[in-house]
């Protein structure tokens, strides 16, 4: 502490407050970790169907099961 002794006796209580604040916060568990953007996209099709409507416009195209759970596959076909 000896080095900030001089530092915090220059300072005004509003700064002081500030320093407190970042320190408590700096102390609390870490907030979640981010998700990436693969992750947040999973979440958002998770319970995505396909309307019948969609279906017969695909054409001549085969998708199979796999395909249309492909976040991708899913994207393009909701837009």
């Amino acid at each position: 502490m000896a080095p900030y002794i001089g530092l915090m006796q220059e300072m005004t209580r509003e700064e002081k407050r500030i320093v407190v604040t970042f320190l408590i916060e700096s102390m609390e568990d870490p907030a979640v970790e981010a998700k990436n953007n693969a992750e947040i996209i999973r979440e958002k099709f998770k319970g995505l169907k396909i309307s019948p409507e969609l279906k017969k416009l695909r054409g001549c195209i085969k998708l199979t099961d796999e395909d249309l759970k492909d976040e991708r596959t899913q994207y393009i076909l909701n837009r």
